[in-house]
């Protein structure tokens, strides 16, 4: 049996590790010697308990976490600060048992490539989806007048690409953006902004849309461009991933943006690719039989 730690920082996704990969909650005093994988790397907690772990060892690294340690974060998170200084950022032999005592798992080539300039770790690349992938049917709906949605963390609104909007929102007036999970002020009439609503309101009011625009400059494969995929949309993201359109210039983004007006049919070809690859992890127990 295979186990996960969740780090407490990642908050709540759609499901639970054990819901979708059959992996129950780690308990260090029970678990201690049996294969883990330690999902997201945050603090100093998360970092002791995968030291003091004696299985076998898998991280799934959830994106800012890679960034943290790029910035020599391990013993830099607030209550710990004074640690930083003795150590004056990651130890050198933290850094060899990143690289030679665990395997490393992320979701696409930027992350990896992070990852080895801060550890010299080789890492698989995966994409993942702790959500139920059969719940999330095709419903895509063309329309000459797409709606993409975005979605920020409280008080990470530029982080997560509120701003960018803004700047190109009056360029593609055909397109309506709809901004969740945080307040924005605006006075472009095609941006609509939402606000913190429920996961289950948020899902309902964009299943139908056409488009999740992920327009993170660094990031793990997130929830909204899973959906967005799993319901046939168009996503276009800021990170590479495999068959899904990335930008690297505002020019492209609105490119891509005008390009929405005539897609007419469910993506259905990269829908297909992706749930055969989510979630191909070798902890996966339930990988295979859904």
């Amino acid at each position: 049996m295979n186990y996960c730690r969740w780090a407490s920082s990642l908050g709540e996704l759609e499901a639970t590790a054990e819901e979708v990969w059959g992996t129950p909650s780690y308990n260090p005093k029970k678990h201690k010697r049996e294969p883990a994988v330690f999902l997201g790397l945050y603090d100093l907690r998360d970092y002791l308990a995968l030291w003091n772990h004696k299985g076998k060892r898998w991280i799934l690294w959830a994106g800012s976490d890679l960034r943290n340690l790029s910035n020599e974060f391990i013993f830099n998170d607030g209550k710990l600060h004074f640690l930083s200084k003795i150590f004056r950022g990651t130890p050198e032999f933290f850094r060899r048992f990143l690289k030679d005592q665990c395997e490393h798992w992320v979701e696409n080539e930027k992350e990896a490539e992070l990852l080895y300039k801060s550890t010299a770790a080789r890492a698989n690349i995966c994409p993942s989806f702790l959500g139920d992938i059969k719940g999330y049917q095709v419903s895509y709906k063309y329309s000459p007048f797409p709606n993409v949605y975005v979605s920020s963390g409280k008080n990470r609104q530029i982080e997560y690409g509120f701003e960018m909007i803004e700047q190109i929102a009056g360029l593609v007036p055909f397109v309506t953006f709809h901004l969740y999970g945080a307040d924005w002020d605006t006075k472009k009439e095609n941006i609509t902004v939402h606000g913190r609503v429920s996961k289950e309101q948020m899902n309902e009011e964009i299943r139908n849309m056409q488009c999740g625009l992920r327009l993170n400059s660094f990031d793990g494969f997130s929830e909204i461009t899973a959906k967005s995929i799993l319901w046939g949309q168009y996503p276009i993201t800021n990170v590479p991933h495999p068959r899904i359109p990335f930008f690297s210039s505002l020019e492209t983004l609105i490119r891509y943006l005008q390009d929405l007006r005539y897609k007419h049919q469910p993506n259905l070809e990269v829908r297909d690719w992706y749930v055969k690859n989510l979630n191909n992890f070798p902890w996966n127990e339930n990988y295979g039989t859904t």
